[in-house]
């Protein structure tokens, strides 16, 4: 165990020099500083070289094992394997096959926009279940793509239904708008988060869950830059439910 109370991966790391700084083969490192040194690693788009990692027997591309690191993955020997697994879950979450991502035949390659989009959606990921949803059930692809590419968006027809049907209560046009996407988004009335009579009243546990939820907007845009920044709504995870899905049903 690392000082912070994480477990310590094994890296064979002498053929990895010049990556993420190892020196010897069987270094001991803390998980986070593993996952750190591969993320840079990443964003520099090191990984486009071919070099290989040797255990023995079992020969798993930089590509791979530096992935299957930073998703936390430990003992190479089953690297392939658990990435193979995670892999399969990606894909039936998007509802893609694998050369969505990767260039059929050479599975390394990190060439095509879409590889280099899924590690900053990965990180995105990541980012949420550790910040703003840490003491909570983590989120998954699945939560938002539901066996689509592309997450589905909220029908404008959904909240303007809910506008409509509240005309006169709301106090501006733009709290109309806030509050009618809110509500079609978890599939709920203004009763949901609001005492009846008292809107501004902070008592009831679903409204100061939405608290904790907005930092997800701030958190986002941390991922991402202006030439592909995805464009986030509740209904993303939602979909007209209270409770987001984390898998399919």
């Amino acid at each position: 165990m690392s000082s912070l109370g994480m477990p310590a991966i094994s890296v064979l790391a002498a053929p990895m020099r010049g990556y993420c700084g190892f020196a010897s083969v069987g270094v001991e490192l803390p998980r986070w500083q593993v996952i750190r040194s591969v993320t840079s690693a990443v964003t520099k788009k090191m990984l486009l070289n071919r070099r290989t990692i040797h255990d023995n027997s079992t020969v798993v591309p930089i590509a791979f094992m530096a992935i299957t690191i930073l998703l936390g993955g430990a003992a190479p020997a089953s690297a392939q394997q658990d990435l193979g697994e995670r892999m399969k879950g990606w894909s039936a979450a998007l509802g893609v096959a694998c050369t969505h991502c990767h260039v059929d035949g050479a599975w390394s390659e990190t060439s095509k926009p879409a590889f280099t989009f899924a590690v900053r959606m990965r990180r995105m990921l990541d980012g949420i279940n550790d910040g703003p949803l840490k003491d909570m059930e983590p989120i998954t692809c699945w939560t938002c793509h539901r066996g689509q590419a592309r997450p589905a968006r909220l029908p404008a027809a959904a909240w303007q239904a809910v506008r409509d049907k509240h005309v006169g209560e709301f106090t501006s046009p733009e709290a109309a708008l806030t509050m009618s996407v809110y509500a079609a988004s978890l599939g709920v009335d203004c009763s949901h988060c609001h005492e009846p009579g008292s809107f501004s009243a902070p008592t009831k546990p679903a409204h100061q869950l939405v608290a904790k939820m907005l930092p997800i907007f701030d958190e986002i845009p941390k991922y991402f830059d202006q030439s592909r920044m995805p464009r986030t709504q509740c209904y993303m995870c939602h979909q007209g439910q209270r409770t987001p899905e984390r898998r399919p049903r």
